[in-house]
């Protein structure tokens, strides 16, 4: 079973429950050792060191500088050299700004989470010392926190996001409508809601009121996949998430991932891994496991 931290965890006595920020020091490195999950946002800054990242079962080599910006219930692990140093900067959906994303900066927020969960600034050391000036603001707001404070820190840390997500971007989509753009995040965040009860591209058509043939051609300027993949993708996340964090019988599994049967989420499993449910989740705790 992989460990999942709470932000009360690292908060324990501090008034100002929502936020938390530390030296990526020892502890915190052998907390990233072996694969974990959280409740909240995390952004680890690396000034310096090397090693390897895996994010939901996708690795990266990590060359200092970098950050990798982690969402809650993301399974990572981080495998760092000794030199290494930095920063964790931990907060909750009250200092996220997805509100702002969905409207004002839309188009920044196309596979958002792919995008900033790992941004390497080896080439952008400028905008990597901007955010870590940043940073050093906000520890130097002392205590006692009081609400102005408490707004500094708020304020101080959506500017390091939108800093992140500036060094990830590009104008790959500027000249899409801002229509398709809407439409391809609205069926994303569908999926990630539906996709243990929605799993028929006609479906989410329908919520969404465009064609199928329009809406694959949405996806495939986005993603590079059709919009089935995608569904199927979120699915087989999932299934890799339970496998290694839970111990639910099968039979509950598929029952919980909307499948007819446990056969049904056996032929799925086999279709997509080329393997047994068994051999999967033996593989998946032998890899990622404790």
């Amino acid at each position: 079973m992989i460990k999942e931290y709470s932000l009360e965890q690292f908060n324990s006595g501090r008034k100002y429950q929502n936020f938390h920020i530390s030296a990526l020091d020892g502890q915190q490195a052998a907390r990233f050792a072996t694969p974990n999950m959280s409740s909240f946002y995390q952004i680890v800054i690396i000034r310096q060191g090397s090693g390897s990242y895996s994010i939901d079962f996708e690795k990266h080599t990590i060359q200092s500088p970098a950050i990798c910006f982690i969402f809650p219930h993301q399974v990572c692990r981080f495998d760092l050299s000794q030199d290494i140093a930095g920063d964790v900067i931990m907060f909750d959906e009250t200092i996220f700004c997805s509100e702002i994303l969905a409207n004002e900066l839309k188009e920044y927020n196309v596979d958002l989470q792919k995008k900033i969960n790992f941004v390497d600034f080896t080439a952008k050391q400028n905008l990597f010392s901007e955010i870590e000036n940043v940073k050093g603001f906000i520890q130097n707001i002392e205590e006692p926190f009081n609400n102005l404070r408490k707004i500094q820190i708020k304020f101080l840390t959506k500017i390091i996001i939108f800093k992140v997500i500036d060094a990830s971007s590009s104008d790959e989509f500027s000249g899409l409508k801002s229509k398709d753009l809407e439409t391809y995040i609205a069926f994303r965040e569908s999926v990630d809601k539906e996709f243990t009860h929605n799993r028929k591209v006609e479906a989410y058509c329908d919520q969404l009121g465009v064609s199928a043939k329009r809406l694959n051609l949405l996806c495939k300027q986005y993603s590079n996949k059709n919009a089935l993949d995608i569904i199927h993708e979120r699915l087989t996340l999932e299934i890799k998430k339970i496998f290694i964090s839970e111990d639910t019988p099968l039979k509950e599994v598929a029952f919980n991932l909307g499948f007819d049967s446990q056969s049904a989420l056996n032929k799925y499993i086999a279709s997509k891994f080329d393997t047994t449910p068994s051999l999967l989740k033996e593989s998946l705790q032998r890899n990622y496991g404790e």
